[in-house]
């Protein structure tokens, strides 16, 4: 099962709570951080830092399921995995774009995707 399979499984499982209530993602000049609040797994616990991240990837969740950024990190084989409707979420997706990351014409279309679709930055 692919990393998205096994996120999504897991998710829906636990769906009795919002996103916002079981995660929060926090950053500031050094790094980022994804926390557990509640009733997850505590495999959700990641922290990198800016200068890691190698490639942003969005995949939309379309109307039923959360947005998902795949953060491809230098010399990680897993990447770190943010659902944007995780607490702070929607702020670190723009912090992601305002930092060159993830340019906002790509973001632009991909938050207009509804069909399950994945845009990446850079996209090679």
């Amino acid at each position: 099962m692919t990393v998205w399979g096994r996120i999504r499984a897991g998710w829906n499982a636990r769906k009795t709570l919002s996103l916002d209530k079981c995660l929060a993602v926090e950053f500031d000049a050094e790094g980022i951080r994804v926390l557990v609040l509640q009733r997850v797994s505590m495999n959700w616990e990641q922290a990198f830092r800016w200068d890691e991240i190698a490639k942003v990837c969005f995949k939309d969740g379309g109307i039923y399921r959360s947005d998902i950024l795949f953060i491809e990190l230098r010399d990680q084989e897993k990447p770190a995995v943010v659902p944007t409707e995780a607490r702070g979420g929607g702020e670190f997706f723009g912090e992601l774009c305002g930092r060159g990351l993830f340019p906002l014409e790509v973001m632009r279309s991909a938050i207009r995707e509804t069909g399950g679709g994945m845009h990446c930055w850079p996209q090679k």
